[in-house]
This record gives structure tokens, sequence and C-alpha cells, in this order.
């Protein structure tokens, strides 16, 4: 087989030969390989002027050529035997083209084959170069034919009478038959094994068996003869792609059986590059650079055939028993090899037997490897039983282990639960301390906003109230002065009617009636703004108080914010500017009033202790913002002031409780914490905006309606 040439391919013959004569005297089959002469045409132009050539005497009974060129060959042939019809067979059905011409009794003959050749123009149907040589006996001709093959090649011609040449054939092709046949059922036989034990190296020996045959069938001239017999654009790369298929279903076979990622990672890198190097033989063969790629197939062929051997060697001397087999089978095929590359070298007769050394050696190689996938299996089985008692062993050793640690663990967790009942005793006491801290914590929160908002109310309703006492006692001396003119008049009557009337004017007079008139009006009107002024407090304390805080209601925001800067006019006085931008339209939110208005005491607190800690410049002065405003199904509430600011740090910390920023005795620091958590009940948002030294803004964001469950 050819591509094993490059183990043995030391030098090539010289085309340049002398020409020789055969003469054929008895019916047997003679090698004329050293009786021909050679002449090489480069140009392969020269078909007209071949007879004119400078044949030179061949050497070696089966020569061997370079590709890429045509070579002529010439052979003065004498008809002595007792046949008049003679055959010249060239054993190589893997020629490009052969055309093969002579003349005899002033008849020309012109004969063509070979693997471009349709098979429809050969003469018989078998897979070598066979010609018809229409000699009589006694008669001389001179043979002239020319070959042409893209690739490197060897050329054994023999020359018989028909009946050898065709015999000769047919036992080939028997033989072809058995080691086809062998093939097959290992085809077949593994394939079946793959299916029931689904091991993938059963998988790539298939594939690599196959491609075996493949390369066989295409060698030795069978597949174009009888698979693909009206394909010869293919008949042309079938050589050199199943030998390419096979290497790489080899190796994959190599890589699975022998486990050479794990056992030889060096080799099992190098051959993957090789892999790679396959693959591009491939495309260059199909894009049409075959002579590139046949001269590329033939040493990396010799590289992975040794790479592989070595590899194997490796592995079985560390132990791999399964590599046993594969060595054996591998030693085997590179014998065959052997022997089949020297025959075409001369070092061996060309025969039957080194002709078929590939076959051979290829046949017992796949029997082989399929006895080594059998002990495989039962390796593996062995392997696997010996892994399950070791993992009974193991399991029973657990099961040993886990029972006494079960114990262990049992007298653990009592010790555990124990410490446990303890502990959460313990923290249930603690959580409980906590809640009960926490609770007291908020109602001293709600007692500090009870006594700021006692006492704001106490000076809002302190103002009315003195106006009020203070307009008592003149309005009771101003009454008391009318009553008495009033007596002295309903004292007039007939008797004494000049002096009373007298009298009652003089009274007039002195007490300044109109006067009297003017200052009880005053008074009157002074009470009345005191009483009204009282009343729209305690109105704006009822709005503010809300005692059904526990229920949501639907509100109206802006009386809430009305109401709570009602409680906080003691300290917003005059001196603060308040500011009111509430949307027209407003909607009514449900809210839990109370609470609601508990966030707005909180912040607009905050807001004028923020601008009543602030040196205002001149022309500025310290103003409250009360902004509403609608989007979506939310409501906006911005609460803003021009105070003090606040830095980062205190707005970070601005809602974690017990933080304040006022002195000592001014704050619980639990007012903004009780502000988010009611904010968040509403399922609201509340933003800080505030930069230090310009003031401080609110924004809190309310639903219109709250969920169901709320």
């Amino acid at each position: 087989m050819r591509q094993y040439h490059i183990f043995f391919l030391l030098f090539y013959f010289s085309s340049n030969l002398l020409s020789g004569q055969v003469t054929v005297e008895e019916e047997r089959l003679q090698n004329i390989g050293e009786s021909i002469g050679y002449y090489t045409d480069t140009s392969c132009n020269s078909q007209g002027d071949y007879k004119n050539f400078d044949f030179q005497k061949g050497e070696s009974k089966v020569p061997l050529f370079e590709g890429s060129s045509c070579y002529w060959g010439k052979l003065e042939l004498t008809n002595l035997s007792p046949e008049d019809k003679l055959v010249l067979e060239v054993y190589n059905p893997y020629i490009d083209e052969l055309l093969l011409m002579y003349e005899v009794d002033g008849e020309e003959y012109s004969f063509r084959q070979g693997k471009n050749v349709p098979r429809s123009e050969w003469t018989y149907e078998l897979p070598n170069l066979v010609f018809d040589i229409n000699l009589p006996i006694g008669k001389t001709t001179t043979l002239y034919f020319k070959v042409t093959s893209q690739e490197q090649f060897n050329l054994p011609v023999n020359i018989g009478v028909k009946d050898q040449i065709l015999n000769s054939n047919y036992f080939s092709l028997v033989f072809f038959g058995i080691y086809a046949g062998i093939m097959l059922v290992m085809f077949f036989y593994n394939l079946f094994l793959y299916f029931s034990v689904r091991d993938k190296s059963y998988l790539y020996y298939v594939i690599h068996t196959g491609f075996v045959l493949l390369t066989q069938t295409a060698f030795f001239g069978y597949g174009y003869l009888y698979l693909w017999s009206g394909s010869p654009s293919f008949n042309k790369i079938s050589f050199v792609l199943f030998t390419c298929l096979v290497s790489l279903a080899g190796i994959r076979f190599f890589f699975e059986f022998l486990r050479v990622k794990r056992k030889a990672p060096s080799i099992y890198k190098a051959i993957r590059i090789i892999e790679v190097v396959y693959l591009v033989v491939i495309l260059m063969e199909l894009i049409g650079f075959r002579d590139l790629a046949y001269k590329i197939l033939f040493p990396v062929q010799g590289i992975v055939a040794l790479t592989i051997y070595a590899g194997s060697l490796k592995i079985l001397k560390n132990g791999f028993t399964p590599a046993r087999i594969f060595v054996l089978s591998w030693t085997v095929l590179l014998m065959g090899i052997i022997i089949f590359s020297l025959k075409d070298f001369g070092v061996l007769p060309y025969n039957y037997f080194t002709l078929h050394t590939i076959q051979v050696g290829s046949a017992l190689e796949a029997i082989l490897l399929s006895l080594a996938l059998a002990n495989r299996i039962n390796t593996l089985k062995k392997e696997k039983e010996e892994s399950q008692r070791k993992t009974v062993n193991a399991l029973k050793e657990n099961e040993r282990i886990v029972k006494e640690q079960n114990v262990e663990l049992e007298k653990r967790v009592k010790i555990r639960t124990m410490e446990l009942q303890e502990s959460n005793e313990e923290l249930e006491s603690t959580l409980s301390n906590l809640k009960e801290t926490q609770s007291q914590l908020v109602d001293a929160e709600k007692m500090a906003s009870l006594g700021q908002l006692t006492a704001g109310i106490a000076h809002e309703i302190n103002n009315p109230i003195n106006f009020v006492t203070s307009n008592v006692a003149p309005l009771r001396r101003d009454l008391s002065e009318i009553y008495e003119i009033v007596e002295t008049y309903s004292a007039v009557n007939v008797e004494n009617a000049n002096e009373t009337l007298e009298k009652a004017h003089a009274l007039t007079v002195e007490y300044d009636f109109d006067f009297l008139k003017e200052e009880i009006d005053t008074l009157v009107s002074g009470i009345s703004d005191g009483a009204i002024r009282t009343q729209e407090i305690v109105q704006g304390l009822k709005t503010f108080s809300r005692l059904d805080e526990d229920d949501v209601k639907l509100i109206d925001i802006t009386e809430g914010l009305d109401s709570t800067l009602v409680i906080l006019r003691s300290k917003t006085k005059d001196q603060v500017i308040i500011e009111k931008e509430y949307n027209e339209g407003f909607p009514m939110i449900e809210c839990f009033p109370g609470k609601l208005n508990q966030v707005f005491m909180n912040i607009l607190n905050n807001a004028l202790y923020a601008v009543e800690n602030k040196n205002y410049a001149d022309g500025e002065k310290p103003t409250l913002t009360l902004k509403t405003v609608r989007v979506n199904n939310e409501v906006n509430i911005h609460l803003m002031d021009n105070g003090i600011g606040m830095d980062e740090n205190t707005k970070k910390k601005l809602f974690e409780p017990f933080f304040t920023t006022k002195d000592v005795g001014e704050g619980t620091g639990l007012g903004m914490s009780i502000v988010f958590k009611i904010i968040e009940t509403h399922q609201g948002k509340i933003q800080l905006n505030s930069e230090l030294g310009k003031g401080s803004e609110f924004i809190i964001t309310l639903p219109l309606r709250q969920p169901k469950d709320s």
C-alpha cells in the first residue's frame, strides 16, 4: 500500500534507463519491468515524437516514479508462445491514465485505461489495467505506453497469455472477497456489540474497520469496479480521502481504547495537532492540490503510526493490560506494511504474498482489536465488580460509622437542645424587655410632642382669653354707668320730672354717653374676636388630634397641614413667613389622619427649629413652604424651609432611632424615626433634599387609596 512507502523510501529510480526486448516463449506470467525502456516527459506534450525519445533501460522489476510528470515506456515484444494473442497487465489500478500503442502488420492499435478513464472504455472488468496484444505467433512489435499520475506510483508490468492473466486476477478477486468478508464480519459483529454495550470504543472500532475496508477497496481498484464505477472524479480522490478518514478513526479508537488523554497526555496533545493536518490534506485533495496532499500524507502517516505504536508501548509499560493486544495488533499491521514496502524496492520478491500482506495485516489487526475489545470488556467487568465490592465494603463501613455518629449526635443534640431552650428563654425575656423599652421610648416621644403641643395651645388660647378677661372689667364699669343713667331716666314722673331729667342729663354729660357707647362696642367686639380666635384654635386642635386615627379615612390633606400650622402658630408668630402652594382640585386621599398629622407636626417642628437657628442676611426672612402636587395615582407633599440645612452625615442618619442634632433635653431622637415608620405604614415614600446653610425639603409620596390589607 503506497501510503506506507515513507518508511523505506530512501531513493527513487532514474527514468533514464536503456530499452530492452522481451520474448514470450511459453504459457507463463512474466514480470518485464527490467526489460522496458523509460523516458520522462516533464511537459507531457510530446506525444507525436514519442518514437524518437531517448529511452533508457530499466534496472528494477517494479520501478518507482514520482508524480506530476508523464512517463513513456518502450518494449520490443516477440510472440513465440502457442497463443496468437498476448495480454499486458499493469498491476496498479491507481494510475490516472495509461495509453498503450503498437502496430502489427501495418495496423495501429491504441488502448486507454486508468482511474480517470470511464469503466465503459476498459476491455476487461478487472481491477488492474489489462490490455490485449494482438500479436500473431512469430511476430515482433514495439509497444509504446504513456503513464500519467499526479501522485507517486510504482509500475509492476506483467505479460503472458490471456488465461494466465485472467486466472491471476480472479485469484486476487477471490482473495479480496475473503478479506472483505472478514472485515465485514468484524464490522457488523462489533456494531451489534456497540448497540448492546454503548461503549464508544466499539463505535470508533467499527468506523475504523469500515474505512480500512474502503481504503483497501479503493487502492486495489475494486471500488471503481463495483462501488463508484460511474464516478471517475470521486475515484481520483477516494484513496487519499479514505486514508485520511481511516487514520482519524484509528486515532479516535486509540484515544478511547487506551484512555490516552489520562495515561499519556503529551502523546494525546501531539496527535490532536496531527488530526488538523489530516483535515488540511483532505481539503487540499478536494480543491485539486493532489500531488501536494499526497506528499504531505506519506510522512504524516509514518509519524502517526510510530507515535501510536510508541504510545501504546508506553501505556502497556505503565501496567494497562488492554494495551497488550493493541500492541500485538499494531505489530502485525506494521509487519505487513514493512513486507509490502520492501517488495516495492526490490528487497523482497514481487509476488502474491508480498502484494497482499497489507490485507492480511489489516485483517489480523481487525481480529486482534476485536479480541482486545472483548478482553477490555472483561477487564472492565472485573474492575466494575471489584469497584462494587469495594463500594459495598465502604458502604458497610460508612453505615457502622454513621450509626456511631448518630448515637454521638443524638447526645450532642440533646445537650444543644437544652442550651437552645435556655438561650430562647433568655432571648424571649430580652425581646420582651426591648419591646417594653421601645414602647416607653415611643410614649416618651409622644409625651414630649404632647408637652410641646400643650405649651403651644396654652400660649395660643391665653392671648384671646387674656383679651376677653381684660375687656370684662371696663365693660362692667361702662355697663354700670349706663345702668345708672337708665335707672335715673326710669325714675322720672309728673311730680319730679324736671328735677329728674336734669339729673339724668347731668349723668349723661358726666359719663360721656357717646363715648360709653363706642367703648362698649369696642369691648364687645374684642371679646367676640377673642371667642372666635379661641374657637378656631379648638377647631384646629380637633382636626389635628383626629380621635378616629386608628381607621383609614378619606380626608383632605390640606386640612391636616392647616391644622398643624394652627397648633404651631405660637412658634411661627409673625416672624416666619408661611407660603402655601396647594394644587387646585387636590383629591381626597385614604390615610390614618391622626398619624399623618403627627408626621406633619414632627417635620414642621424641625423646620421651625432649623429657621430659628439660622442667621439670615439682610432682606432674607425665615420661610416655610407647603406644596401639594398630584402625580397619577399618588400625591406628593413638599415641606420646605430655608433654615440651616443638613450635611451628608446627618442626612444618612436622620431616620435612625435616637439620632438628633438638638441639644440635650431638646429632643429624644425618635421623631423622624416615627415619621419614617408612619409613611411606611401608608405604603408611601419619603425623600430628603438638603444643603447645608440653604435649607431642607421633605417630599412625602402617598397613594390615593390604601391597599385593602392595610
